[in-house]
């Protein structure tokens, strides 16, 4: 009787443990570009074919040229010092202009944005990953800082769109991440305050992780490249380095 009174607890303890486990998280959002869709897929054909028609050299020094000038617009706008408006009518303009070229940014940026939207490369396992979460009772969700049309008709070129119950992109609700108001237009959109029911996938420190920490909600750090960050880094609850670890970590 007391070998099936033990074996009856340790049976109830790792069955519940495991229900814990699976049944914490209820709302999963995911960051889109690098998380879902290979954003540097798409943005290096995009980017190949502007530097082509502006008679550039395409090669890693004209690449590295533009990202630094690109990521530094785009830090300039997660700490709020400028707008979503400001990084995509200058980011080309600035970089012609290291080549000793005038031109207007908006215009460039309209036809890189074209190219932009015939990108639609998914990341390794990402959709195995949605296949296999769908089968279970996790709602999913995209919340992408970024321009609606293009977040949208790549998504939609990928089919991955049923996926996901709906879309937040920053252009669309007015705050970037990792501003908090990105994350609480969430919370009233699902009707919901229930932070510990919420799990932020993302692969950027500075705007999925941080904005889930400013929040309050337990965030994972996608990072494929095993990089190591910076001691001042924003903490995430969990780091993963393939995508379909993220089964593993929600039935711990």
């Amino acid at each position: 009787m007391r070998y099936l009174l033990l074996l009856y607890c340790s049976f109830r303890y790792i069955t519940t443990k495991r229900w814990i486990g699976m049944n914490k998280y209820k709302h999963i959002i995911f960051d889109l570009d690098d998380t879902i869709l290979d954003f540097q897929d798409s943005e290096e054909k995009a980017l190949k074919q502007i530097i082509t028609l502006y008679e550039l050299p395409y090669n890693k020094q004209t690449i590295a040229c533009y990202k630094r000038i690109n990521d530094g617009l785009w830090h300039q706008l997660e700490e709020g010092l400028i707008s979503r408006e400001e990084v995509l009518t200058t980011r080309f303009s600035l970089f012609l202009k290291e080549f000793h070229i005038d031109e207007n940014g908006a215009k460039v940026e309209a036809m890189y944005r074209e190219h932009l939207n015939q990108g639609h490369k998914t990341v390794t396992h990402a959709q195995e990953l949605l296949n296999a979460l769908s089968k279970q009772d996790y709602k999913l969700y995209i919340g992408t800082n970024g321009v609606g049309k293009t977040q949208r008709k790549r998504l939609g070129g990928a089919k991955l769109q049923g996926y996901f119950e709906q879309l937040f992109i920053s252009e669309e609700i007015g705050y970037e991440k990792p501003n908090p108001h990105f994350f609480y237009y969430i919370f009233d959109a699902l009707h919901t305050s229930r932070k510990e029911e919420f799990l932020m996938i993302g692969d950027r420190l500075t705007s999925d992780i941080q904005g889930a920490i400013n929040v309050g909600i337990d965030c994972v750090w996608f990072n494929p490249k095993r990089s190591m960050p910076k001691s001042c880094s924003p903490k995430s609850t969990y780091t993963i380095p393939n995508l379909m670890q993220i089964m593993d970590l929600l039935e711990e």
